[in-house]
């Protein structure tokens, strides 16, 4: 874990020396030797002192690295006490040769049993002390990435609820026939009940499709047809929807109507041609054809019905296909495979 704090250079420069000076004092003070910094406090010992504290140190974050990167004992309680018992024994060894060389070849004799108790006590307990910091740290860590990881899946259920809301809005759709329906019923009010008569059908359908995972391509079908006499209210817009014999099958609640709404919104609108939709039942699903005369700031593509393609992802491997042959493009809708019990 390169964020814990041991690893910092700063930190690896200056806590030797703290630490050190904290060991020498503490020795001097086991061996009640402490009038002895009056003297000389900037001593030979003091040095050794710092020099093995930044050895320990340095050892430490080494073992914790090489341990980190181990990854075994793989039970956590195992992997805890193989690492402090392993580290610990390490760092007396450590400790042990430094202070049997210093003494040795500086000071020409051999160090004591408690000389060397005390020295391998000490360092011992800073090795335990980093090992406990980084545990601290990996829990630590590993707490608030699980509930960072929760409060994400929190945010996108958030976000999935709200877009789902919004598609079952339709604000765009809401908007304009709100105001097509002011205009209208002030010079037309038999037109404006039509109108709102299948503005009525069309919410009904989209907000009651929550309930339903599946329906029958008819009902689909015609709730598609409201869909188009509702746009047909609106300016500039002259479609025709035509279809041969439908086939006996089942499609995601909206899949016509969603399809149908990009393909209206993606043509340049004009009342002085008729936008003709054919759809045909083929051996893989359906077919929805059309002439296309594409807005230059907005193409239909799979990105523009993204609901609709992940929901046909959850029941058949074959996804939606959008092509174009010559000026026509067609919409390849696959048949869905979902066993009878699940579409009630």
């Amino acid at each position: 874990m390169n964020r814990l704090f041991v690893h910092n250079p700063l930190f690896r420069l200056l806590a030797p020396a703290f630490s050190g000076t904290l060991v020498y004092l503490l020795v001097l003070l086991l061996n009640d030797a402490v009038l002895y910094i009056q003297e000389d406090f900037l001593s030979q010992e003091l040095l050794v002192c710092i020099g093995l504290a930044y050895l320990t140190q340095e050892f430490s974050r080494w073992s914790l690295i090489a341990f980190e990167r181990l990854k075994w004992p793989k039970a956590l309680g195992a992997r805890v006490a193989f690492q402090l018992v392993s580290s610990v024994l390490l760092t007396i060894a450590l400790v042990t040769g430094a202070i049997i060389l210093y003494f040795t070849n500086v000071l020409y004799y051999t160090p004591s049993a408690r000389e060397l108790y005390v020295f391998n006590s000490i360092f011992a307990f800073i090795t335990l002390l980093y090992i406990v910091l980084y545990f601290g740290h990996y829990f630590l860590f590993r707490r608030n990435t699980k509930k960072l990881a929760q409060e994400t899946l929190a945010k996108q259920a958030i976000e999935g609820d709200f877009s789902a809301y919004v598609q079952g809005i339709h604000p765009e759709l809401l908007f304009e026939s709100l105001e097509a329906l002011l205009v209208i019923m002030k010079k037309d009010s038999d037109k404006a009940e039509a109108l709102a008569d299948h503005f009525a059908s069309v919410y009904r359908y989209l907000l009651s499709r929550r309930k339903r995972e599946l329906v029958p391509l008819k009902e689909e079908w015609g709730m598609a047809q409201e869909l188009v006499k509702l746009f047909n209210h609106l300016p500039y817009r002259n479609l025709r929807l035509v279809s041969e014999k439908l086939p006996e099958q089942q499609v995601v609640p909206t899949t016509l109507l969603g399809i149908i709404e990009q393909v209206i919104r993606t043509t340049i609108p004009t009342n002085s041609r008729v936008l003709e939709l054919k759809l045909q039942a083929t051996d893989d699903g359906l077919s929805l054809r059309y002439t296309t005369e594409e807005r230059l700031n907005r193409s239909f593509n799979l990105e523009s019905i993204p609901s609709i393609t992940s929901a046909y992802r959850f029941y058949t491997d074959s996804p939606l296909v959008i092509t174009q042959e010559d000026l026509e493009k067609i919409v390849q809708i696959p048949n869905l495979v979902v066993d009878e019990g699940s579409t009630t």
